[in-house]
């Protein structure tokens, strides 16, 4: 399945011009999720417009007449369908427009809304999106998760944990990531989640290797949507103590210089491979962080890993550590995936893997 680049909170009104949409899609970003006051339809358009000539897709994800219909309404189906079906008139005539997104972390007594409207918008040929909560603010997480996908059949899950604190590294992210991970596989849907970018309250600004960190672990589990929060700085009076992102104040950070050659140097052409093959598990050396699984076939037998399957012979090994590097030993000789050519290189079984990185391989015996 296809690899989804994602960026959120986009350049503000001021800045919605076409040169900061190429931009964004130089920094190997396809999906623009809309946000950051381009909050009515007048502007929503200019971005369209905007991403429509920067080769981009948009999620339009700010639309005040989805959010109020969403959260504090419920007219019927019809009506529903009447509503949101304005909406998606509004912005249908643009190249670049995927879809809506209706809800941003939900409680359970809003999906029967929702029901309503991702089956109105998946109808009229459009991504229905909705984005979850994560575990600590959900309490009982496959509950929450399962109870959704029951309720609502989504067109695919994606959710939001950000992992690095200001107090440490947050204990529950691979839980979550493997529950969500779990839920899409069973629902025959793909997984999407978020990249944290940037510092904000209680949260420390991530180094290049845990953004890579973040990516990798992701595609190890399965996840076939990358979205990173936040690409535009947030303004100071949203009161949430962000500091800069990928872009502050109209200036690239050396953050977007890292998730640039990320996405266009692994991201992208990685994507592409395991785009090809069908994934099926996730495990981990060692002991397993609570909530992930065990590796236990034995095909690794040396490092501190998180190793994806693909197909019959394909690993995607991630280094487990974001902030060490480890030595990874195959049981079988392998071929390595070379981004840059596309091809696979014989390899030795014995491998180094710094900090956040990872290897595809195709095993050979």
């Amino acid at each position: 399945m296809t690899l989804t680049i994602a960026a959120f909170w986009p350049p503000p009104p001021h800045e919605t011009t076409v040169a900061r949409y190429r931009e964004i899609a130089d920094a190997g970003i396809d999906l623009v999720i809309t946000g950051n006051y381009l909050n009515d339809t007048i502007i929503i358009g200019h971005a369209l417009s905007c991403a429509d000539e920067a080769g981009l897709e948009v999620l339009v994800a700010s639309d005040p007449r989805v959010e109020v219909l969403m959260r504090d309404l419920d007219p019927g189906e019809e009506q529903t369908r009447a509503l949101i079906g304005r909406v998606i008139d509004d912005y249908r005539g643009h190249r670049s427009f995927r879809g809506i997104s209706l809800m941003d972390e939900p409680l359970p007594d809003r999906f029967e809304r929702l029901a309503t409207g991702v089956s109105v918008v998946r109808s009229l040929g459009r991504l229905a999106y909705v984005n979850l909560f994560p575990s600590h603010a959900t309490g009982p997480y496959d509950a929450y998760v399962g109870d959704f996908v029951s309720t609502v059949r989504p067109a695919l899950l994606s959710f939001d944990r950000y992992p690095f604190l200001s107090s440490g590294e947050d204990a529950g992210y691979f839980a979550d990531l493997a529950t969500i991970r779990d839920h899409a596989a069973r629902a025959g849907v793909p997984a999407w989640m978020y990249v944290q970018t940037l510092a904000y309250d209680g949260h420390r600004a991530p180094t290049a290797a845990e953004i890579a960190w973040q990516v990798n672990t992701a595609l190890a589990y399965g996840y076939t949507g990358v979205q990173y929060f936040t690409y535009w700085t947030p303004d100071p009076s949203r009161g949430e103590g962000f500091q800069p992102a990928l872009m502050d104040g109209g200036r690239p950070t050396e953050r977007y210089g890292v998730v640039r050659d990320l996405n266009t140097r692994w991201l992208r052409p990685v994507g592409d491979e395991l785009a090809r093959l069908p994934w099926t598990s996730a495990g981990h050396t060692g002991p397993p962080p609570a909530g992930a699984r065990p590796l236990e076939d034995g095909v690794v037998v040396g490092g501190e890993v998180v190793v994806g399957r693909y197909g019959a012979r394909h690993l995607f090994v991630c280094n487990a550590r974001h902030d060490a590097s480890t030595e990874v030993t195959l049981a079988a000789r392998a071929a390595a995936f070379d981004p840059a050519t596309g091809s696979y290189q014989p390899g030795a079984s014995t491998f180094p893997l710094a900090p956040g990185a990872a290897r595809l391989v195709r095993l050979e015996s």
